[in-house]
């Protein structure tokens, strides 16, 4: 058991830069949680004060990043200052991942809407563009020339279509954000949906007013 303990211990340490400084002030407390030699103490004792771990602690982070910047832009445009300290906040509670972009930004679009259900953040806009941005990203991630192939269910809605929810018209927040500039304040009236078709080479968007709900396309 002790490999695998000191191989849980590296990648623990690797993933949390606080976790590295703990061992360095507080050794016995933190090797206490691994079932480990007294020689694979020492070099753990020795791993994290080396350039080395802090070059490896960075790497992690900037891995762990990109999807977030990437593939949801105006979500983090959106969230500003506040985009770092929850991004900690969110590896603090989630601090294991394979690295794959898709369950990355999903496990983290799941932590945002869970803050903004809390009334932890205000802005009037996020919600509506979280949800787009993780919709246009899951069907970026779809089997799309196989779905297009499939002849969808009667009455149902074509695999590669999503419906957004907006609040806010989305022509107007779309542009500005388009821009990376937040737009005049809009009123909130509940009444859209942004419908995301993903059966063409590209992503095409329409507006659709919410009464009319989910239609078939």
């Amino acid at each position: 058991m002790s490999l695998l303990s000191f191989q849980k211990a590296i990648t623990d340490l690797i993933a949390s830069p606080q976790l590295c400084l703990a061992l360095r002030e507080q050794p016995a407390e933190i090797l206490s949680r691994y079932d480990l030699t007294p020689r694979e103490q020492m070099r753990l004792q020795t791993v994290v004060r080396q350039p080395g771990m802090s070059v490896s602690c960075t790497l992690y982070r900037v891995n762990r990043i990109t999807p977030i910047y990437t593939m949801l832009p105006y979500t983090c445009f959106l969230l500003g200052t506040s985009l770092m300290p929850l991004v900690e906040a969110f590896w603090s509670i989630c601090y294991k991942s394979d690295l794959q972009f898709k369950r990355e930004i999903n496990v983290f679009g799941d932590f945002l809407l869970e803050k903004i259900a809390a009334g932890a953040l205000e802005n009037p806009y996020l919600q509506e563009i979280l949800l787009m941005e993780l919709a246009i990203n899951d069907l970026k991630f779809l089997p799309k020339e196989a779905l297009l192939h499939t002849p969808a269910e009667e009455e149902a809605l074509h695999p590669l279509i999503r419906l957004v929810p907006f609040d806010h018209s989305p022509e107007p927040l779309l542009t500005a954000l388009a821009g990376m500039q937040l737009p005049p304040a809009l009123p909130a009236t509940g009444e859209f949906l942004l419908l995301v078709d993903y059966r063409g080479e590209e992503l095409s968007f329409s507006t659709l007013p919410r009464k009319s709900g989910a239609v078939a396309v």
